[in-house]
């Protein structure tokens, strides 16, 4: 069931469920300016929804729904996800008020938390080692194409018809696609793809999860994805607004500029970084994370151009560099953390990630509301782009040194699971 044409099929249908977990969980950013308009809404409130209120749920139910996935059917779990995330999208279109929006967000947050870690497990039991971190990195584009659909759709959507339409167009949909997953998705042999045979359970959930930690590897990884997650959230979920305030740009405009000055260069970062991992790995499993942290590190100086320009184009273009350079290391990162976890780990290794990249991630769009809200009595408009130079640059020198010291460890933790 993992050989042949059917994997890439099952990876095409996964990448769409991926698509539109993306779709729904950044559109929302695309809206904010006439959400708050509207809601009457002050910058942390919108840190808030956009950061920690969908984030500490999604977290708090990764891991529980992760051991589900190490434990029962990876497709029953991901099909059902895919309703109550895409129902919640559609309600949040419904909210009167700040609370209304604050629970809807939280349900979509609690929903999408079955998503990465069954498409991950999956994944590596349909793909081999040596394929494994393009087959994520595949996956992985589905970040950039839902940023880029959000915010092309979902700016035209609003400038004509309005947020609330934006939310229900984008929601809806995927309650069908769920019974497509149901039905047409397989679930493969545990280890197959490795060659080896899991008759066993999973092993006792607090034990292995403490060993996985323990691995200095995994650790600096998920800290690595943390602190990636921290600085990209809060540029995502912030630059429309930036725009808006800093350029006086309309929301259609914001939203097509946005949608292929950061879409197009994370779809390319992923592919070339997915293909450059594959084959760095095979040389030597520390290459893929040095050029990992090499480029991360490599995009910080570009927010500079962005965020302190006078003039849009040139904001808008000098994003191509650090969105491409910044999604080179999606797919070695995923790729090490499956390879580290081991084969009876690896919806639990994935949702331990997805734990980090919340918690800690879901706090950037929150800081940048803090900031800016404490800086605007000095700065006005500038506040916002001053919050966020700040927390773009700094998060790409702290993800650069996380994932140096994996690199570090690397090798022996691998050996130690083989």
């Amino acid at each position: 069931m993992n050989a042949g044409p059917y994997r890439h099929f099952a990876l095409a249908l996964l990448f769409l469920v991926g698509l539109l977990n993306y779709l729904d969980r950044y559109l929302i950013a695309i809206l904010l300016p006439d959400i708050k308009l509207e809601l009457g809404l002050s910058d942390t409130q919108i840190g808030v929804i956009t950061g920690v209120a969908f984030s500490i749920f999604y977290a708090a139910m990764g891991i529980p729904v992760a051991r589900l996935a190490d434990r029962f059917s990876r497709r029953v779990i991901l099909s059902g996800a895919l309703v109550a995330w895409s129902a919640m999208t559609a309600v949040c279109g419904l909210a009167q008020n700040f609370v209304q929006l604050l629970m809807a967000r939280i349900m979509v947050g609690v929903g999408e938390a079955g998503a990465t870690p069954s498409s991950h497990s999956l994944i590596s039991d349909y793909y081999p080692r040596e394929e494994r971190a393009t087959a994520l990195a595949v996956h992985t584009m589905t970040t950039p194409a839902g940023v880029m659909l959000g915010f092309l759709i979902g700016g035209l959507i609003t400038e004509y018809f309005g947020w609330r339409s934006a939310l229900f167009a984008f929601g809806l949909p995927g309650i069908g696609i769920a019974l497509i997953v149901y039905v047409l998705l397989k679930e493969p042999r545990r280890g197959a793809a490795d060659g080896q045979v899991v008759h066993a359970e999973a092993p006792p959930f607090w034990p292995a999860w403490r060993a996985l930690l323990a691995r200095k590897t995994f650790f600096h990884l998920c800290m690595a994805g943390g602190s990636f997650s921290f600085m990209f959230l809060a540029v995502i979920q912030w630059l429309p607004s930036f725009f808006d305030r800093t350029h006086s740009l309309g929301t259609a405009e914001i939203g097509t500029w946005l949608a292929f000055v950061i879409g197009i260069p994370q779809t390319l970062g992923l592919l070339t970084g997915g293909y450059l991992a594959d084959r760095l790995a095979r040389v030597d499993l520390r290459r893929p994370l040095w050029m990992s942290s090499g480029v991360v590190l490599a995009s910080a100086p570009f927010y500079f151009v962005v965020f302190l320009s006078d003039s849009s184009t040139v904001a808008f273009l000098a994003l191509c560099p650090p969105f491409f350079l910044g999604l080179m290391q999606g797919g070695a990162q995923f790729s090490a953390i499956q390879n580290v976890a081991g084969v009876r780990m690896r919806a639990v290794a994935a949702g331990t990630i997805l734990l980090f990249l919340n918690l800690i991630g879901g706090l950037g769009p929150l800081a940048v509301g803090v900031a800016s809200d404490v800086l605007r009595p000095t700065l006005g408009d500038d506040a916002l782009r001053y919050a966020l130079l700040v927390i773009a640059a700094g998060g790409a020198v702290w993800t650069a040194t996380h994932f140096y010291l994996a690199s570090r460890t690397v090798r022996d933790d691998i050996a130690g699971i083989d």
